[in-house]
């Protein structure tokens, strides 16, 4: 009977093990859950390796109560405001969880410039709101919220960095600093901050930044420059060991567009204006995938307008692929050339944009020069008495065409006495046809021959055709919708009992016709090959209902299941047979 139990037991187990998913098997973790800002303080004294801290909801102040712990990160044993140097530590909030210190350290020393400072590897901060201590050395605000220094696979997810404001009124959240060599696998996701991300001194591993806004309007840095490091303040991230994933800069007109911004952007990241911006020199985006979002702001030449380096004085000048302007007014003045030049770029997108070059003394708002751009929304270009005309579409260095995306709206106004063309054809290789792309507007259709937008309806002349399909062609350029042809066969001479004949197969819609093929004479008929000789069958194929033999992916758990405990059953009816045959 007790054998019976315990062969009744390793079944029941067979079938638990078969059931339950392998990572439930898996070692525990050690779990600290803070309600306090002492425990906190504690939690920071006491950490260990594998740690979990769970912050539960609430505001939590460290003071100056961590400043007495030994971290030993980089040879500095003490300072520090919220040292973290274990390793594998994750520190996660449960809800809106915030941590502030009050504490002044009054210092521009190593441990004194950070907040949070991370020497262990592997370390996790996610759903946590940080605001930085204020150091009344950098004029009450944080210099570094948070630094990665010796330690490495930092994890930051869901981050907040609180700002912290200055005797001026402008503010700051301290950046994010990667001082570590070895950076192994550091993920920076879902940050939003008042600074910027240093990754500069980083030589192996990787930093990547995904869907981190920076926000660097009304900062303490904006417009900030030094007579000898120049704009070293700027926002974005820098290293050569970033991987960028997603990122946004919220920018006003404090900051020195070209300098601090345009001039350093990162390919693939949003530059997001918050109010009308100036600009002293012409902006030139040279970094692909970078989009610049308006938000209905405007961005036009300042007083002190002058050419830079380039040697030109455009307003906007796009040299990259995959750029894209949205939402967004370019006005040009009398400083100014083209209000915007493209310049060999590919996938180019203006979506709702306006180009006021009305004050403009030469030039065009948009210059189209060997690239693909395409309008999405509205657009709407506005050209002055100096204005050449509205768009031009230069093909002399290579391909150009402008594409009108569906429900695309533009509108053109001429300020000057004489009638401008909307669009200029400059086409050496290229035909109209196949430079401007769906080029209808409403119900409008650009004319190539005057460049203006004229009544139009599509007159469709006679069918063209191929071996496959047929259409109709309007002589603007536009086809009707291609459909496969319908063969009917026409009888060319009947066969005889002695002479082949012929036929051939003709299109019913468009009157295409396919060469002849003889039929054979009557009196030396053969089968033909496509017909099926008596007797011959095809394949039986399953009835409906029947069940392949193979089971379906679904069915793999269970199998498993099944075949797990009647391996232990088997085991366990070995194990009953010994037992009898010792018995005996």
């Amino acid at each position: 009977m007790k054998m019976k139990r315990v062969l009744s037991v390793l079944l029941s187990l067979g079938l638990v093990v078969a059931a339950v998913p392998a990572q439930t098997l898996a070692k525990g973790e050690e779990t600290v859950r803070i309600s306090s800002s002492q425990e906190l303080v504690e939690a920071i004294h006491n950490q260990k390796d594998g740690q979990t801290w769970v912050l539960e909801a609430g505001l939590y102040d460290l003071g100056d109560d961590c400043l007495d712990v030994v971290a030993n990160i980089n040879g500095v044993e003490k300072g520090f405001v919220f040292p973290l140097f274990a390793n594998d530590l994750s520190i996660r909030g449960e809800g809106e969880v915030s941590i502030i210190s009050s504490y002044d350290p009054a210092t521009g020393n190593w441990a004194g410039q950070n907040f949070v400072t991370v020497g262990g590897d592997g370390v996790t901060l996610e759903n946590l709101t940080l605001k930085g201590n204020p150091n009344s050395f950098y004029d009450g605000q944080c210099n570094k919220a948070i630094e990665l220094m010796g330690g490495k696979d930092l994890t930051l997810k869901d981050i907040v960095l609180g700002t912290l404001q200055a005797s001026d009124g402008s503010v700051s959240s301290g950046s994010i600093y990667i001082s570590s060599a070895d950076a192994g696998n550091t993920v920076i996701e879902g940050v939003e901050m008042a600074s910027w991300i240093s990754a500069k001194s980083v030589t192996s591993g990787s930093v990547t930044v995904k869907n981190v806004t920076q926000d660097f309007a009304d900062n303490t840095y904006a417009g900030y420059s030094d007579e000898v490091y120049g704009y070293a303040w700027n926002p974005g991230v820098s290293g050569d060991k970033v991987s960028l994933e997603g990122l946004t800069i919220k920018v006003d007109n404090k900051s020195n567009f070209v300098k601090q911004i345009s001039d350093n952007l990162r390919p693939g990241t949003t530059v997001e204006l918050t109010e009308d911006i100036a600009v002293s020199e012409m902006v030139y985006l040279r970094a692909d995938g970078v989009s610049i979002r308006g938000s209905g702001h405007t961005i036009t030449a300042a007083d002190n307008f002058q050419m830079g380096s380039h040697g030109q004085i455009n307003l906007v000048k796009v040299e990259a692929d995959g750029v894209t302007l949205e939402d967004l007014q370019l006005v040009a003045t009398a400083a100014n050339k083209h209000a915007l030049d493209i310049w060999g770029a590919d996938g180019v997108t203006l979506r709702n944009v306006e180009l006021d070059h009305s004050a403009a003394k030469t030039g065009a708002p948009l210059v189209n020069n060997s690239s693909n751009v395409t309008i999405e929304g509205t657009f709407r270009a506005v050209t002055g008495e100096h204005s050449w005309y509205g768009v031009n579409l230069d093909d002399r260095y290579g391909k150009a065409t402008l594409t009108f995306a569906e429900g695309a709206a533009v509108s053109y106004e001429s300020k000057a006495a004489e009638e401008k063309p909307f669009v200029y054809l400059e086409l050496a290789t290229t035909k109209p046809s196949e430079a401007i792309v769906n080029p209808e507007n409403g119900g409008l259709l650009l004319d190539p021959e005057n460049g203006q937008f004229v009544e139009h309806s599509h007159q469709y002349g006679s069918w063209q055709s191929d071996e496959a399909e047929h259409w109709k062609s309007c002589e603007c350029g536009a086809e009707s919708e291609r459909a496969a042809h319908t063969f009917v066969w026409v009888l060319d001479k009947e066969a005889t009992e002695t002479e082949a004949g012929n036929k051939h197969e003709v299109c019913s819609v468009c009157g295409y016709a396919r060469a002849a093929v003889e039929i054979p004479a009557t009196g030396s008929q053969t089968t033909p090959p496509d017909e099926e000789e008596p007797g011959d069958t095809p394949e039986e194929q399953p009835g409906e209902g029947e069940k392949a033999d193979t089971p379906t992916t679904g069915d793999s758990a269970i199998l498993l299941g099944a075949g797990l405990a009647a391996a232990l059953g088997a085991a366990a009816l070995v194990v009953l047979k010994k037992r009898k045959a010792s018995a005996r």
